[in-house]
């Protein structure tokens, strides 16, 4: 079979869409003819190039909206690589819009939509959101030949995507077992007391995540655990914020910002903290691939109650969800789970067991490729 991704960005760009399309991508290339069409988010060039199997076309950006890149030339380049490849299914990436609403337009009978999130902003930008449905995004995913999802959760709690129930399959995204695992040993942080990571992009448009209300947290369970550490894991134009922030609550004794860690690091960080936590208050959260990673290097998470966290823990099972935007109620969280090692010793072990029945990547990657084959 051959088939093209079509993504808004692509490995080596880091981010949850690039992981799920990179991870599904190369296993499929082990057996498949796969090409990939995607942004050069580096410089403004065209280039064509070889990555574990796949053959990369990275087209050139005019303008960026949002961390969305655009340029209306594509058109006529997809068109033409479309033509020259001759796929049998063309797999488009949302929510980030313009290039998988492009790509459906010229081909949407071999179009299939894998569908990670709803496209949701803050202030003014969600409005133009709501727009780009009205305009584009409901037409892409109603001409499209079929949806993936990220779960059924998911898909009831979408607004956007309930509507096309019949077209859809799930897929979720996935965590490598081979680097994320209970096998790793610990020590790498080199901290004895307690210790919570959070992972994110520091950037405005990851806002959602809710880095600050887990800042504010930490101040309350400091109070009972004085010399408890945060671990931000990230970059990011917010980033001046978040330190005026910890400056603020007068815990820069208890924060560390590790800028970003290579992916040879982050799994022995998860197995070295106590707990990983993802307090994000946006509907934007359609997975929270951190907490499945966590889970697999038997780390207790805590999320929050929105999104497709829900999904990722199960609540008692193998972490904590609590209400968005509750500071009163996450701290509680991390401080229930700091004091009862019994507690912490089940997530723990739930975590891993949950990630090895359900987020192994090869496992989904034969799951999506069943799924275009028929």
């Amino acid at each position: 079979m051959k088939i093209i991704f079509v993504t808004p960005y692509f490995y080596p760009k880091t981010g949850g869409l690039e992981n799920y399309a990179y991870n599904i991508a190369k296993r499929l290339a082990k057996t498949n003819e796969v090409v990939v069409i995607t942004s050069n988010h580096k410089d403004k060039q065209e280039i064509k190039e070889k990555i574990a199997n796949l053959t990369i076309y990275r087209l050139p950006i005019l303008f960026t909206v949002s961390h969305t890149p655009v340029n209306p030339f594509w058109y006529f380049k997809i068109k033409k690589i479309i033509k020259k490849e001759n796929p049998d299914i063309i797999n488009a990436h949302l929510p980030v819009p313009f290039i998988a609403d492009l790509v459906n337009f010229i081909a949407p009978k071999k179009t299939i939509i894998t569908y990670h999130n709803d496209l949701v902003k803050s202030n003014w930008v969600d409005y133009i959101c709501k727009l780009y449905y009205l305009l584009l995004g409901n037409r892409t995913l109603k001409t499209s030949k079929g949806i993936i999802a990220t779960s059924d959760y998911y898909v009831n709690k979408s607004p956007y995507l309930k509507k096309f129930k019949s077209k859809i399959a799930i897929v979720s995204p996935g965590v490598d077992l081979n680097v994320f695992n209970n096998k790793i040993k610990k020590g790498f942080l080199k901290n004895k007391n307690e210790k919570i990571v959070f992972v994110s992009q520091l950037n405005k448009t990851h806002a959602h995540k809710g880095l600050n209300y887990l800042l504010s947290s930490l101040k309350e369970v400091s109070k009972e655990f004085p010399k408890v550490h945060l671990y931000v894991c990230g970059k990011g134009d917010y980033l001046p914020r978040y330190k005026e922030l910890v400056k603020k609550l007068n815990i820069e004794n208890n924060v560390s910002f590790l800028g970003f860690v290579p992916d040879e690091d982050l799994p022995k960080i998860y197995r070295d903290v106590d707990i990983a936590v993802l307090p994000t208050y946006s509907t934007a959260e359609g997975f929270g691939m951190v907490l499945a990673e966590a889970n697999a290097c038997a780390t207790p998470v805590i999320g929050s109650k929105i999104g497709g966290i829900p999904v990722v823990i199960e609540n008692e099972y193998n972490g904590l969800l609590v209400p968005p935007k509750d500071v009163k109620e996450l701290s509680k969280a991390i401080k229930r789970i700091f004091n009862d090692k019994d507690l912490s010793s089940k997530l723990s072990k739930n975590g891993v067991q949950k990630a090895k029945e359900n987020w192994d990547w090869d496992n989904l990657a034969e799951k999506t490729f069943k799924i275009f084959s028929n």
